[in-house]
């Protein structure tokens, strides 16, 4: 880089045999590069210097006899004529198929000069960029490639501040260091976010140069929210939508997707997330009216006993209504579930998110009663079976999670889930100082209490039910220690509670407070994104290309 630095061998001295050469010093060469060759040239006649120099107005002046300064002449014009070598003799020329494999990336193209109209010239706040036309003909999208598709110089002066009629660029008052992003997604046709960026900032930036960024960004990047553990959701909401491109029916499976997953997208979307919190309370609703005496029908059972004779048996189900409005639900949630199953990029991915796996708990109790019924097995008759049954039992108590597909649809709850899984190592070094504490306590207090009449600490494990509730400081008052030791045991355990419980809230009400400054962040920055996104359909649209010629060069 640069000329390399030469050192004069010698010294000036009056003697006829001073040496009169230059030598390489650290030479550093560049393919293509010409170095700037900078000789001093010393010669000494009959004791006197003779040298090329130049005045204070730039002419050169020379030294000697006029027969040495012609032979000096001949000598310059000769080097000049000659090919520009700047390699130095110790070094062999560098073969060309021995070059980087980088270099057949480069375009390799010859130009007359900078000023080429192969280029476009932009100088955005005092900082100047050149592009190629094809460069920018190939994104084919943006207010640069609206200029070099406009069919006049005033309509190309219409989308800039100004032009240098000079340097024949093209002014932009806006800030150098966010239109990098806008020239480097010209270069790669990727967009990538700079940390130290606002995202708002970068989008208004996409907006004024006609730049959609939502179809351009790069897998390491996201445009809505900063790339930490508390906002990862957004970075995978686009990298679904950016799949959607290559599957077949995409723009319909992600209309499609948007509306059931992104309830804030459009009023379509809008409308579904009403429904689907409706049926959810309705479901939720009927569930526990259900279960009222009041709002109950007897039924009349035929079931096998195990001697063979017909038991007639009576029970309470629920109203014939609220069966009815439970079928409709799990309909609903059904259809809700295989469509999301359906129009999704990732199916695996899908299947094994947390809220589709509520949704799928949701409605499988339901079904494995229907297959039952079908086969003609009644789940009365599973009664003797404990194992069967208690399994029936369990998949009717799951119907309870559908409240948990609220969530879905209530920013509150995320918020809350965020914040667990945020502070997921605080609250796992809680449980640990409790489970120990539990432990020591309700061993000290089992060995005080057991010897005394009519004590309920029968075993360890009755002792730490003590244990829990004291050091929570619930005191439900079923299990009292009345020995001395005991009830100071008692007191330590309280007050082991007490500190344990309260140190952690800290972090985790921090924790609440950055996922709630994320969300809000998240929140402005992806409803500016939606109106990039519905501004794009209107935008610029420029004339058809026409023909460069001399008349319509920019």
């Amino acid at each position: 880089l640069g000329a390399p630095n030469r050192r004069v061998e010698g010294q000036i001295s009056g003697s006829d045999t001073s040496p009169s050469f230059y030598r390489w010093d650290s030479p550093r060469l560049r393919l293509g590069e010409e170095l700037e060759r900078r000789r001093v040239m010393i010669s000494s006649h009959a004791g006197n210097h003779k040298r090329h120099d130049e005045n204070a107005n730039g002419a050169v002046v020379s030294f000697g006899t006029p027969r040495e300064i012609r032979s000096r002449k001949k000598a310059v014009d000769k080097e000049e004529e000659e090919p520009l070598n700047d390699r130095p003799p110790d070094v062999p020329p560098i073969p060309l198929r021995t070059l980087p494999a980088c270099l057949s990336a480069t375009k390799g193209i010859t130009v007359e000069n900078a000023r080429s109209h192969e280029f476009l010239r932009v100088n955005v706040g005092g900082h100047r960029f050149m592009l190629r036309k094809e460069t920018i003909h190939q994104r084919d999208q943006g207010r640069l490639s609206w200029i070099l598709s406009a069919a006049s110089q005033e309509d190309r002066l219409s989308m800039c501040d100004a032009y240098f009629e000079s340097t024949s660029e093209y002014y932009f008052e806006r800030p150098p260091a966010l239109f990098h992003i806008v020239y480097s997604f010209y270069l790669t046709g990727q967009i990538h976010q700079p940390s130290h960026l606002c995202p708002t900032d970068i989008l208004d930036e996409f907006d004024y140069w006609g730049i959609v960024p939502d179809s351009h960004l790069a897998a390491c990047c996201c445009i809505e929210s900063h790339v930490d553990d508390l906002s990862l959701s957004s970075a995978s909401t686009l990298e679904i939508e950016n799949e959607f491109k290559n599957l077949f029916a995409g723009e319909i499976r992600r209309k499609v997707w948007n509306v059931i997953e992104e309830p804030t997208s459009s009023c379509s979307a809008q409308i579904f997330a009403f429904l689907s919190v409706m049926f959810v309370l309705i479901s939720i609703s009927g569930l526990v009216l259900g279960s009222l005496h009041d709002l109950q029908e007897a039924t009349t059972k035929n079931i096998t006993a195990a001697n063979g004779t017909m038991i007639e048996i009576v029970e309470m189900e629920p109203h014939h209504i609220l069966s009815s409005l439970e079928y409709v639900c799990i309909v609903w949630f059904s259809i809700e579930y295989l469509s999301k199953m359906i129009v999704s990029p990732a199916r695996k991915k899908t299947f094994f998110q947390l809220l589709n796996i509520i949704d799928l708990m949701a409605i499988v109790p339901f079904f494995i009663e229907i297959s039952l019924m079908i086969f003609g097995i009644d789940t009365e008759s599973l009664r003797d079976l404990k194992g069967a049954f208690l399994v029936i039992r369990i998949l009717r108590v799951l119907r309870v999670i559908r409240v948990l597909k609220l969530g879905r649809y209530s920013s509150g709850l995320q918020m809350f889930g965020k914040t667990l899984k945020a502070s997921f190592r605080q609250l796992g070094m809680m449980a640990m100082v409790v489970l120990t504490g539990v432990i020591f306590f309700s061993t000290l207090v089992y060995f005080l209490e057991k010897d005394e009449p009519g004590t309920q600490f029968h075993s360890i494990p009755a002792a730490c039910w003590w244990c829990i509730v004291t050091m929570t400081t619930v005191g439900y008052g079923d299990l009292v220690p009345v020995t001395l030791p005991g009830k100071l045991v008692a007191t330590g355990a309280i007050a082991c509670g007490v500190l344990v419980l309260a140190l952690p809230i800290t972090i985790i009400v921090d924790n609440f407070m950055k996922v709630a400054e994320g969300e809000r962040e998240a929140g402005g920055v992806a409803r500016r994104f939606g109106r990039n996104r519905q501004n794009s359909e209107v935008a610029y649209n420029p004339r058809p290309q026409q023909s460069v010629t001399q008349d319509t060069i920019c």
